[in-house]
C-alpha cells in the first residue's frame, strides 16, 4: 500500500504553523487552532489546477478494520466504481475535484493526498485491489478524522495564501465504533463546527454498515459525538455496500 510523502505535493506545512495562519485570518477560533496544532507533522498541500471555479476537496475515509474482510470485494468493487462516477462529474470535468482518500485499522493510511482528479485517469486517485485493501485489527476512527482536518486546516491555509477559493467535504464508511482513540472526539467536532460555520467544510457524513455491533443508533451517536450534518445506513450485502458508496459520492458532489 503507497504511502504519501509532503515532496510528492505542490507544498508542505506544519499543521501548527496553519492553524496559526487561518486562526489570524478568522477562519478558525484560537482555541481550534490550539487542537489542530496538537500532534504537530507535516502536511501536504494539494496543487491548484487550472480552471474557472472554486475547487472541491473530497475526503473518503474508508474502514478497512478486521470486521470489514467480509465486505472486502465488494469495498474494492464500489471504490473502483465511486472513482469513475466521480471523473464523469462536470466538476471534474471543469478542472475542479480533487480527491484524498484515507483507509483506517488500528492506525490510519493515506491511499493518496488531495489529487486533482482526470477524467482520463493516470491521476494518482488510488483505486483499491486486493493488495491494497486488506481489512485487520482495530478501527482508529478518531484519530484518522482528525488528521484528515489537518490536511484540511492546511489546505484551507496554502488555498487562502494563493488567492483561491475551495471547499470540501468528508465522507466516512465504517462498521463499527472507534477502538483505538489517540484523537477526543470533542476535538474532533470542535474543529469540524467552526469549518462549517465559516462555510469551507460544507458537506460531512458518517456512512455506517449495520451489523450486530452498529446499530443505526449507534451510527446516530458516532454522527454527533464526531458533529458530522449526516448518518446513513447501509447493510452488508453487496447491494448495500454499493448503496453506501453512492452516498460518499454524492456527497463529494453537494
Amino acid at each position: 500500500m503507497p504511502h504519501y510523502t509532503p515532496s510528492q505535493a505542490a507544498a508542505q506545512q506544519q499543521a501548527s504553523q496553519a492553524a496559526t495562519q487561518i486562526a489570524k485570518a478568522g477562519v478558525v477560533s484560537q482555541h481550534v487552532a490550539s487542537i489542530l496544532s496538537q500532534n504537530d507533522r507535516t502536511v501536504a498541500c494539494a496543487q491548484r489546477k487550472p480552471g474557472l471555479e472554486d475547487h472541491r476537496m473530497s475526503c473518503f475515509i474508508i474502514d478497512a478494520s478486521g470486521s470489514m474482510k467480509d465486505c472486502r470485494d465488494a469495498v474494492i468493487q464500489e471504490q473502483q466504481k465511486t472513482i469513475t462516477t466521480l471523473r464523469n462529474s462536470s466538476k471534474c470535468r471543469r478542472n475542479a475535484l480533487f480527491i484524498g482518500q484515507w483507509l483506517f485499522s488500528d492506525t490510519s493510511t493515506k491511499l493518496n493526498p488531495y489529487t486533482p482528479l482526470s477524467t482520463g485517469g493516470g491521476d494518482g486517485v488510488v483505486l483499491l485491489d486486493q493488495s491494497r485493501y486488506n481489512p485487520n485489527d482495530g478501527t482508529a476512527l478518531y484519530n484518522t478524522v482528525f488528521q484528515v482536518l489537518q490536511e484540511i486546516a492546511a489546505n484551507i491555509a496554502y488555498s487562502r495564501s494563493k488567492a483561491f477559493s475551495t471547499t470540501f467535504t468528508i465522507a466516512v464508511v465504517t462498521d463499527g465504533d472507534d477502538t483505538e482513540g489517540g484523537a477526543d472526539p470533542n476535538d474532533i467536532k470542535a474543529i469540524v463546527q467552526e469549518l462549517k460555520t465559516n462555510g469551507y467544510l460544507v458537506s460531512s457524513i458518517v456512512i455506517g454498515i449495520e451489523n450486530p455491533r452498529l446499530s443505526r443508533s449507534k451510527i446516530e451517536e458516532i454522527r454527533d459525538r464526531l458533529g458530522f450534518d449526516t448518518a446513513t445506513f447501509a447493510g452488508q450485502s453487496d447491494s448495500e455496500i454499493r448503496r453506501a458508496f453512492d452516498a460518499a459520492s454524492q456527497s463529494a458532489l453537494v
